[in-house]
């Protein structure tokens, strides 16, 4: 599948709005609103094992921890806000780096499970055919795994699909994402990437499809990034409209190619000359399509239009989506279309970031190595 890219950009600008240093380090952080709490909490997994969360409604105290509550196990590794007992509000997802799983129910630990004999390195959440809730997980063995928060579900390795294999592979990221299917019909299904530069395409359990992508993949986002139009489409047999069925898929090398119709784009949407760790997409009123926000192994934050920066003061009405980009660099990009609209510098590599809705703006909200959070405000 081939991408082209052809359109003029415009110009984007972060602006710092709040910055702390913290005493602890910490691997996650995500932004959600959990348990009782009103309005938006900031939630940051430290490698103590201990969750602090943050109000962030409370503009000159939300630097103050508000809740802390231990995990009692090992450094936390990631973390998902999901409603897991439809009880409360949102609860808590949270795995380490000893194999266990801890979730939390009105600040209340609900449940441990030691999940895995190695650590866990991506959680997903998903809801499956019967409507419940389904947690998916992989470690640094190569397992994928479903569970709920009283049994597990099902359990794969992916090294048991190549035999022949002589160095076993890692699974490098997760993503629960809804796709058409060969029929075009929407299904649910879990894309795992390993250090192999193997994709697969998981459904119950089952892998049902695998494809070489070009460079390991480390970070993945679905939205709306490329215009139909650009895409060399495969027949429409494949599956459905790409209109909106797109993944983002930051890699190693540090290009961003394009999964569709169960197939990788041959050409880069972007390159950052670095290792990508976290992609996000940005969905913003004024456009149509997503913006494309990155980190990795580099120090700024980037912000791409089709390939090239632009200094217009204003940008003109897009149809696809924005893409936040992390990795080893210490930067955010964001880009459209495959071109950089920010490059912002950050005080060290971006380690994990969240994207936020205040008061009807988005804004990031940013963990560097360094201890340090910082949270912008995205100015157009």
């Amino acid at each position: 599948m081939k991408l082209k890219n052809d359109r003029d950009m415009g110009n984007f600008d972060l602006k710092q709005i709040f910055s702390f240093q913290t005493t602890y380090g910490f691997n996650a952080l995500c932004v959600g609103t959990i348990f009782r709490q009103n309005g938006l909490n900031l939630i940051i997994g430290g490698e103590d094992g201990i969750i602090r969360i943050f109000d962030l409604g409370k503009e000159k105290e939300f630097k103050n921890t508000q809740v802390i509550m231990e995990t009692k196990s090992g450094p936390i590794q990631c973390m998902a806000v999901q409603d897991v007992t439809k009880f409360y509000h949102n609860d808590l997802i949270v795995a380490d780096s000893t194999g266990m799983m801890t979730i939390f129910c009105n600040q209340q630990i609900l449940c441990r499970q030691s999940v895995s004999d190695s650590c866990i390195n991506c959680v997903q959440t998903q809801t499956n055919a019967m409507n419940n809730l389904e947690i998916v997980m992989s470690n640094d063995s190569g397992e994928i795994f479903g569970v709920l928060p009283s049994k597990e579900l099902w359990r794969i390795n992916i090294n048991d699909a190549s035999k022949d294999q002589v160095v076993k592979s890692s699974i490098t990221c997760l993503l629960a994402v809804d796709l058409p299917d060969l029929h075009g019909k929407m299904t649910s299904y879990i894309l795992a990437a390993d250090s192999s530069c193997n994709l697969s395409v998981i459904h119950q359990g089952l892998i049902v499809s695998s494809v070489k992508t070009p460079s390991v993949v480390t970070a993945m986002c679905a939205g709306k990034f490329v215009d139909p139009s650009k895409l060399s489409l495969l027949p429409p047999s494949t599956g459905g409209s790409p209109d909106s069925h797109q993944v983002a898929l930051g890699t190693e090398s540090g290009a961003i190619y394009i999964f569709c119709n169960f197939s990788v784009t041959e050409e880069e949407y972007v390159n950052t000359g670095y290792t990508i760790t976290l992609l996000k997409k940005l969905e913003l009123p004024e456009y149509d399509n997503d913006i494309l926000v990155c980190t990795g192994h580099f120090n700024a934050i980037h912000i791409y239009l089709d390939g090239k920066v632009g200094y217009q003061s204003k940008v003109p009405e897009y149809d696809n989506d924005m893409l936040v980009c992390t990795g080893h660099f210490n930067a955010i990009h964001i880009y459209l279309d495959g071109k950089k609209l920010c490059h912002h510098v950050t005080s060290d590599w971006v380690n994990c970031f969240d994207i936020m809705d205040r008061d009807g703006s988005k804004e990031l909200v940013v963990g560097c190595l360094d201890r340090s959070i910082q949270g912008y405000k995205i100015m157009i």
